[in-house]
């Protein structure tokens, strides 16, 4: 992966997810509605009634799991990933499958990407200091993309404009090229674009998207991103679901 310019990146591997199948298989994971998550066994079992103070609201609860939203400071409710918690130990962060990966890029605390934290591990770390436990396993699985092993978030702010510069290798599997723009002052708006073509502008704050990969990214090639902003700062963020 050849990338130019000053930019804020964090890679993470996506590992195998045994979370059905296995002797110590969480109970009923709703896998088929599941796109990119983030995953850790943090102890051999976890106290729901512990654990239900954490969520502030509830989609599904047995006597074996929970799975709702946790409030996490910064983030509107429709960016709060939906959180699985199991009696077995697991806590699982995902979100929805018709949601890009860009999905995980943390805007909120944007000088930290580089320590590896997402909206994913940053949900997934809430529930672990409510019931105890570890997240030092954490890992992270596309259930779009099963054979994908890796992701790399890349991001990019500007009070101006600014742009960074990707190129991803032939050799590479390219499966999923998502992009987010924040721009948090909506008096002013800004755009983004890639390679001179503007895929997000206006005032809202928040947008997730897709390239495709055959067409606008494809690979092989050396793509611009660039953002600028009518006032104030503007980011924008790639994140490439990938196999070497």
């Amino acid at each position: 992966m050849m990338m130019r310019s000053k930019i804020i990146v964090s890679i993470a591997f996506l590992c195998m997810f045994f979370l059905t199948g296995s002797a110590s298989a969480a109970v009923d994971f709703p896998a088929d509605e599941a796109g990119i998550a983030a995953y850790v066994k943090a102890s051999p079992s976890i106290d729901l009634n512990e654990a239900k103070s954490a969520f502030v609201s509830i989609e599904r609860e047995t006597e074996d799991y929970i799975i709702g939203t946790v409030e996490m400071w910064g983030h509107t409710e429709e960016q709060q990933p939906h959180v699985y918690v199991s009696k077995d130990g697991w806590i699982v962060a995902y979100y929805p499958n018709n949601r890009p990966s860009s999905w995980i890029i943390p805007w909120y605390s944007y000088s930290t990407i580089p320590n590896g934290n997402t909206t994913l591990s940053d949900a997934v770390n809430i529930l672990v200091n409510k019931v105890g436990g570890s997240n030092a396993d954490l890992n992270y699985y596309n259930f779009n993309f099963p054979d994908a092993t890796k992701i790399i978030l890349i991001a990019e702010s500007t009070t101006s404009s600014n742009y960074f510069n990707v190129t991803v290798p032939n050799s590479f599997s390219l499966y999923e090229a998502g992009w987010s723009h924040y721009y948090p002052d909506t008096r002013y708006g800004g755009s983004a674009n890639l390679d001179g073509v503007t895929f997000s502008s206006g005032t809202i704050i928040h947008r997730y998207g897709i390239f495709d990969t055959l067409t606008e990214f494809s690979k092989g090639n050396e793509h611009t991103i660039a953002v600028s902003s009518g006032r104030g700062s503007g980011f924008v963020g790639l994140v490439l679901v990938y196999a070497e």
